[in-house]
């Protein structure tokens, strides 16, 4: 996960009524993704392959909250890898 998406997560939070209760620092360098809505927010991570494929893997989903399914997360996390590859010189 690039650190764009934590900064960006940190900005987002500081606008919203959301309050993350864990330690920010602590998702960020467990690779931890962060989606909310008005009413809580759910913490997701994905596991490696559990295969020689990459086409197994399990998504452990922590919920506070929150019914969502981290659809926040794939744009978050889709528009802070674009923001490294700029700042990298690779887009």
């Amino acid at each position: 996960v690039p650190k764009a998406y934590y900064a960006d997560l940190n900005e987002r939070l500081k606008h919203s009524k959301i309050k993350i209760s864990e330690d920010l620092s602590v998702i960020e360098k467990l690779n931890i993704l962060v989606d909310y809505d008005d009413n809580g927010y759910l913490l997701q991570i994905f596991t490696k392959p559990v295969e020689d494929r990459p086409t197994l893997f399990f998504e452990i989903i922590q919920r506070h909250n929150n019914n969502g399914f981290g659809i926040g997360n794939f744009k978050a996390l889709f528009e802070a890898i674009e923001r490294d590859q700029e700042a990298r010189g690779n887009l």
